[in-house]
């Protein structure tokens, strides 16, 4: 009996290389696609991150600042009443006072941290307790595509 033989020729094995090669290569573009838009995400990421902490700290400063207006008229009035007429008087002009609670706004680029504080008793620790602390976009950024 004869026996046939299959036998692939070089031109066959050529063919196979060469699609395995071009399907590495787009392995490589694919993988090269990913992570440009993870790395540009990221970065997006940051940018937001550090504009968000930096509305926090300067939040904190002012609410530091509050503090040390509270203690300065504590030990100026011991009236409720006329304690709180002595902080009104003392807060910045982008600080307002309503009842007991000191209301402003930190604005940075299109975000706004909307910051609300109520003064509780000056003698005791804590003299302040934060009641509103609300970040705001007021329009998304440019380059983020939805």
């Amino acid at each position: 009996m004869n026996k046939r033989k299959v036998a692939l020729g070089p031109g066959a094995a050529s063919l196979i290389l060469i699609v395995v090669v071009l399907s590495m290569c787009m392995l490589a573009m694919l993988a090269q696609v990913g992570v440009r838009s993870d790395y540009s995400l990221s970065s997006r990421s940051t940018e937001m991150i550090t504009k968000v902490y930096e509305l926090h700290d300067k939040s904190e400063r002012r609410m530091a600042e509050l503090d040390a207006i509270v203690v300065r008229c504590a030990k100026e009035q011991t009236d409720r009443q006329a304690f709180l007429d002595l902080v009104k008087k003392n807060l910045p002009e982008d600080m307002s006072l309503e009842g007991d609670i000191v209301s402003w706004t930190e604005p940075l680029d299109n975000r706004t941290m909307n910051c609300e504080v109520q003064i509780l008793d000056p003698a005791e620790t804590p003299r302040t307790k934060w009641v509103n602390y609300r970040l705001k976009v007021d329009e998304p950024e440019e380059d983020w595509e939805w």
